[in-house]
This record gives C-alpha cells, sequence and structure tokens, in this order.
C-alpha cells in the first residue's frame, strides 16, 4: 500500500511538471512567434513590461480593441522588441508598469540599455509612440519606468502622439482616457468601456452654435450647471469640482451602450457653469456622432446630462507666476481658454496662438480674448485662418512659430511654459517639430521632465 501510494505521489508529480513545462514551452513559442519583426508598417506593435500581471493584461485589451476596429497588432514583451521593429513599424504602443522604487520589471528591465542606448537623436525619426504608465503614487518615483521609457524614445527622435498616461492603482478612468486614445488611432470611437464612469447628473441651461458661417463643421458653446444644488461659485470647503485643463466624460444617452466620450473644460468654476466648445461629427453615411450628436442635437435643453469630471493634473496650470504660452487649434481653445479664465492668473503675462479656418465664422471665444489683451493678461495674441490665406501664405497654427522664433526662445528663457491643446493628428507633431526647431530637442525634452511642456491632444 504504501509502495502504491508512494507511486501515486510520483505520477501526479510527474504530471504537474508536465503541464507546467508544457505551459512554458507554448509561451515560449508565442513569444518567439510574436518577436518576428513584421514587414507591414501597419501593423500597430503593443509592447508590454509587466511584473504581477496588470500591464500584460491591459495589452491584451488594447489589442482586442484595436482588432474589432479593423486594425493589425502585434504584442511582445518589452525586453524582445529591438531595433528591427521599431525602425519597421510607423506606430508602437507601450504599456509598462513600475514596481518598487521607480524598478522595471523583469520582462522589460534591458529594453533601454540594451536597445535605445545604442540609437542616435534620430533612428527613430519615423516612429509615433504612445506610453501607458502602470504606478502607485504612494512611491517616491511614481510611474519612474514609464517615464523613462518615454524620454528614451524621445531622445531617440522618436514622436509621442500625446503625453504619457499615468495609471495610480488600476485608476479607471485614466484607463478609460487610454481607451479614448486607442478610439484615435484607430479611427473607430465605437468601442465599449473596459469600465464606466460613475456619471453624476448636470443640466444643460444653454447651447450656442458659434460659427454658423463657417466652411467646417458646426461648432457649440455648451454651459452646464450640476443638480445637486452645488453653487459652483461657492465651493464647499475651498475645493473647486474641477480646476483649469480638466476633462469631462460624457455619457450619451441616445444608445443604451454608448462609450463615454471626453472634451476639456473651457471654463473655471468661478464663472459658474461647466462650459465645453463641441464640433459637430457626423460619419460617411450623415448620421450624427455620439458624442457629439447628443450635446449639440439631440439632447434638449434644460435636460439631464450624465458626465464625469475627470482630473487631467499633466495639463493642470503651473504656479501663477509662470508665464504661459499657449497654442492651440479648433475646439482646443477650450482647453486653453481655461487656463486664462483662471482667476490665479489675473495678473498674468500670456501668449495665445490660435490656428481655425475663417476669421469671418471660426474666431472662437474672440470676445473673451480681446477683453483679456485689453486688460494685460494676454501680452500678445497671434491666429491664423487656413481658408482665408492666399497660396503661399501661412495657413496653421504651427506655421507661425517660425516667425517669432527669437521672441519665444526669450520667453522660455524668463520661465514660460508652453501649453498645446487641439489636434492629435497634424497639428500636435508639427507644433512638437517646430518647437524642437527653434528650442533645441532636448531643450523640449528638458521643458517635458520640468512639466513647462504640456499636451492636451485628442
Amino acid at each position: 500500500m504504501r509502495y502504491l501510494a508512494a507511486s501515486a505521489l510520483v505520477f501526479i508529480y510527474l504530471l504537474f511538471c508536465w503541464f507546467c513545462w508544457q505551459k512554458h514551452r507554448r509561451q515560449l513559442q508565442q513569444q518567439q512567434v510574436l518577436a518576428v519583426p513584421s514587414s507591414d508598417d501597419a501593423v500597430i506593435l503593443i509592447a508590454y513590461a509587466s511584473q504581477t500581471g496588470n500591464a500584460a493584461r491591459i495589452a491584451r485589451q488594447t489589442a482586442q480593441q484595436l482588432n474589432a476596429s479593423g486594425k493589425n497588432t502585434q504584442l511582445i514583451t518589452l525586453n524582445n522588441l529591438n531595433t528591427e521593429h521599431l525602425t519597421r513599424t510607423r506606430q508602437l504602443l507601450i504599456i509598462a508598469s513600475t514596481y518598487g522604487e521607480g524598478e522595471a520589471p523583469d520582462n522589460g528591465n534591458r529594453f533601454i540599455a540594451r536597445t535605445l542606448e545604442s540609437l542616435n537623436p534620430t533612428a527613430l525619426s519615423s516612429l509615433e509612440y504612445l506610453v501607458l504608465g502602470l504606478g502607485d503614487s504612494s512611491y517616491l518615483h511614481f510611474c519612474g519606468f514609464a517615464q523613462q521609457l518615454h524620454n528614451a524614445l524621445h531622445h531617440c527622435g522618436a514622436h509621442a502622439m500625446a503625453d504619457m498616461i499615468s495609471v495610480d492603482k488600476l485608476d479607471e478612468s485614466a484607463l478609460r482616457h487610454w481607451q479614448y486614445y486607442l478610439g484615435q488611432i484607430s479611427g473607430n470611437s465605437y468601442f465599449s468601456d473596459w469600465s464606466k464612469p460613475a456619471y453624476e447628473e448636470w443640466r444643460l441651461i444653454a447651447r450656442e452654435c458659434i460659427n454658423p458661417a463657417s466652411p467646417g463643421a458646426p461648432a457649440y458653446h455648451l454651459q452646464l450647471q450640476p443638480t445637486n444644488g452645488v453653487v459652483l461659485t461657492q465651493p464647499q470647503s475651498g475645493a473647486a469640482l474641477w480646476c483649469a485643463g480638466d476633462i469631462v466624460e460624457i455619457g450619451p444617452r441616445n444608445s443604451s451602450d454608448l462609450p463615454h466620450r471626453e472634451y476639456s473644460i473651457a471654463s473655471v468654476p468661478s464663472e459658474g457653469s461647466l462650459d465645453l466648445l463641441v464640433r459637430q461629427v457626423r460619419a460617411p453615411g450623415g448620421e450624427l456622432g455620439l458624442g457629439s450628436g447628443w450635446l449639440t442635437a439631440q439632447a434638449e435643453l434644460n435636460s439631464i446630462i450624465h458626465l464625469r469630471v475627470r482630473s487631467n493634473p499633466h495639463f493642470h496650470s503651473p504656479p501663477a507666476q509662470v508665464p504661459l504660452i499657449l497654442i492651440g487649434n479648433g475646439t482646443g481653445i477650450a482647453g486653453l481658454r481655461s487656463h486664462l479664465a483662471n482667476p490665479a492668473r489675473a495678473t498674468g503675462k500670456h501668449w495665445l496662438f490660435f490656428g481655425e479656418r475663417s476669421h469671418f465664422a471660426d474666431d472662437f471665444f474672440s470676445a473673451d480674448i480681446q477683453h483679456w489683451l485689453e486688460t494685460g493678461l494676454l501680452s500678445r495674441v497671434n491666429k491664423v485662418f487656413s481658408r482665408d490665406a492666399a497660396s503661399g501664405e501661412t495657413r496653421y497654427v504651427q506655421d507661425l512659430l517660425p516667425y517669432h522664433d527669437e521672441a519665444i526662445r526669450e520667453w522660455v528663457a524668463a520661465g514660460a511654459a508652453i501649453y498645446v491643446c487641439g489636434s492629435l493628428q497634424g497639428m500636435a507633431q508639427a507644433v512638437d517639430e517646430a518647437l524642437a526647431a527653434i528650442l533645441g530637442a532636448a531643450q523640449v525634452e528638458l521643458l517635458a521632465d520640468q512639466q513647462r511642456y504640456c499636451r492636451d491632444v485628442y
């Protein structure tokens, strides 16, 4: 009996070892297959560095969302990402955990030293990337490894599609923000939220199309107030409901399964309402977009809008004494306006660059801008309108910057911060390149590290 029992235990142990070996073998085979560089630059590379499995799970969810939108993806651990991958792809998404005091996970700890440090400053000039950092803000170097990756890629000439997204303790709102960018990358905003926001009820008190004669799509100025009796101009316990630079997540109610939509807040609480500037979007078939259609046409005045204010700390205002160079196009003026409306900046010195289609129809918030010029809040304003320009003339906001290169250098040397808000495609990268040409790539990188170069692009 003892012999049989011992034999059974040995058999069970061997069977367990065999299953473990098979699982490990499948993982190795999968990594080997995934590590084969694709010859198609339309493939989106998704690299992850995961210690406990969270980054790997989010990487798989990322691939699933992009695949559902018709995009080809390739999933790979960060240590298996090599120079050939980086030079043969156009878009790279990185999901990276940080554990301990800024340490890299075991499957990502060799990537910077083995791959990126050997590259020259222009080696990855054809690569666009976006980094999602997972971490715990109770540690000193919150998302420190992800930040190292972001800086190292930028140092090799790669272009960040947006600022790094930092996720504190798997914060669901930050992960929804990552999903929003995946929708922008894929061109498909009809994705399913990984988690639904906990919406609050606000009332739509005003809505106006502010560019009725525009050659572009209509843009609407909306104003909302909370329904819970809170008076925005009298914050409870001195805490405002939102800060300049924050974002709202809107829950459209024209379908039972909508994903959320994100919009930059154009006002500050002291103005008495939460203001948005929303461009009305239509699909190729002519139907209104989910979020913009709901806000600009389908929701009635005084009806309930479900929304959630989401903190956007990377785009919050710097200290009041810091001058601002504000650069934006289109409805991106909303995210810039909130900084100018911030009472803390009433005695500041600021410079606005703005671009749109037509001066006659699309000079958004022109009365506010004129008032701020007259009161001295704005020291300089430079605008450009693409449809008004003759052939060969300056057409876009990024084209304005080289004409003011010396003054921009002087403002930055005097401590100014640069804030950019508007189009992810076209404008954001072009502004980044223009600033690098004016200030030098190293200076732009240093400004980003100092949180003096901040972007809210979509």
